[in-house]
């Protein structure tokens, strides 16, 4: 169930980028899945574009979810990670791997989870690890049950990635919040 549920949520970011007239990557190790009858491999590019990145970079941004991609260009616009019960912590690195390997980065990251994981991701964010690295990184974090509720109106009404806005929920926020709230 845990596993579909990864999927469904994967799909829709399919669904929603090829809606966007995005091309969409899929993480490699799931090119092989399907929802719906709808075969990954078949919605989504087969590799990412080549990147001057390290081998050990470029193995890591292929395990990310969905990667969205500026058609024919290659140019990366937004990346997914889904944790449905999986670390926080981990798909963080990944989008942050993601985000510093790109000179003048311009893309957009998203955590994607169950509602109930929220402040998870947050506290995560806090972290003084995290903190000031991810300060100019626009990470955010989208609930399953917003992505599903609203997947059909953003396809329908989105004219590019920045329709997530109005789902998503950014961390620099609960960052000023939380730092204002404690002193």
């Amino acid at each position: 169930e845990e596993e579909t549920e990864h999927t469904q949520i994967q799909y829709l970011l399919i669904k929603i980028g090829r809606a966007l007239k995005y091309d969409v990557y899929v993480a490699r190790n799931d090119r092989h899945r399907s929802y719906e009858d709808q075969a990954f491999a078949l919605l989504t590019v087969a590799k990412l574009p080549q990147m001057d990145w390290p081998p050990d970079v470029m193995e890591t941004v292929s395990l990310i979810d969905v990667i969205w991609l500026k058609p024919g260009a290659g140019e990366i616009v937004s990346a997914f990670e889904v944790e449905k019960s999986t670390s926080i912590y981990s798909g963080i690195l990944r989008l942050e791997d993601l985000a510093r390997s790109i000179p003048g980065c311009t893309c957009s990251f998203y955590l994607v989870a169950p509602a109930r994981r929220e402040k998870e991701v947050m506290a995560q964010l806090a972290r003084p690890a995290f903190r000031n690295d991810l300060r100019d990184v626009p990470l955010a974090f989208i609930s399953f049950d917003d992505l599903c509720k609203e997947c059909d109106a953003l396809c329908k009404y989105g004219e590019d990635h920045s329709i997530l806005k109005k789902i998503a929920r950014h961390h620099q926020l609960t960052l000023t919040g939380a730092k204002s709230k404690g002193e």
